[in-house]
């Protein structure tokens, strides 16, 4: 404080400036970290939505292709084909890891609403081992279209409704990141640019119209007192430093005044 005392008021002000572009500055780098991180996150939610379509689409592929195995079955011959068809564990263990795939709330939800679908699909695949066992084909097939069909068509309802819904969010998350985009940097920069800009003004004013002509005025009284030189700075402005400038004048003339007098 010792030394910013003793500074000229140029470099008073100067360093003012320099303080204001600084606080600027670090305000603009705040709104920029604060869209970098919305940015990740947004990111992190298409990702996760991408993710979920991806799964999504491999269970409907997985219960189609099940679901046309057992149908097969029902028209054909049924021999121990049948029997790992309905004991297929890669497409049970498969349904039954997939929750765990999902991130965001809507998604979890609508992967229990699969689990529970899944669940009562299953729950009718496994009087398959019964059906098959009647040699008649009309009733094996009424037994399909009529109780497992319906069940499947359930759960395939269920997966489209989560692939469609994680669609939309994707879409919802790219729209939102594009608009975060321009919502968020763009004030930013502006803000920041403006800041700038009024800094520089500032600046400019503070030594046009204060600080060059005290520095005049000062230059003119060291150059009558030291060598004793006619005041004549002229101060642009009509305001108070114009006023200063004249009572100035006004004691010089009246120190020479004196000074012929006593002379």
């Amino acid at each position: 404080m010792a030394d910013f005392r003793y500074m000229g008021i140029k470099r008073k002000v100067f360093l003012g400036c320099i303080v204001l572009a600084l606080i600027l500055l670090i305000s603009s780098s705040i709104s920029m970290f604060e869209f970098r991180r919305m940015n990740n996150h947004v990111n992190e939610l298409i990702s996760d939505n991408a993710r979920s379509i991806e799964v999504s689409r491999e269970l409907l592929a997985q219960a189609e292709e099940y679901n046309l195995r057992l149908m097969y079955l029902v028209v054909g011959e049924v021999g121990e084909e049948g029997i790992e068809v309905i004991n297929d564990e890669e497409f049970v263990s498969y349904f039954s890891g997939v929750r765990e795939t999902f991130v965001t709330k809507q998604d979890k939800t609508n992967a229990d609403s699969v689990m529970y679908a899944f669940a009562a699909y299953m729950h009718v695949v496994r009087e398959a081992s019964d059906i098959w066992l009647i040699s008649r084909d009309d009733i094996r097939k009424e037994w399909y279209f009529n109780r497992l069909h319906p069940v499947y068509i359930k759960l395939k309802a269920y997966i489209e409704k989560l692939t469609n819904d994680s669609q939309d969010a994707l879409i919802s998350n790219s729209q939102a990141l594009q608009d975060n985009f321009y919502r968020s940097l763009m004030p930013g920069l502006i803000s920041a640019l403006l800041g700038f800009i009024m800094v520089l003004l500032f600046n400019y004013y503070l030594n046009h119209y204060l600080i060059n002509p005290v520095l005049k005025i000062s230059r003119g009284i060291k150059g009558y007192l030291s060598f004793n030189k006619s005041y004549d700075v002229k101060i642009e402005s009509q305001d108070e430093l114009a006023e200063l400038n004249e009572s100035v004048k006004d004691i010089i003339d009246i120190n020479k005044s004196t000074k012929k007098q006593s002379g």
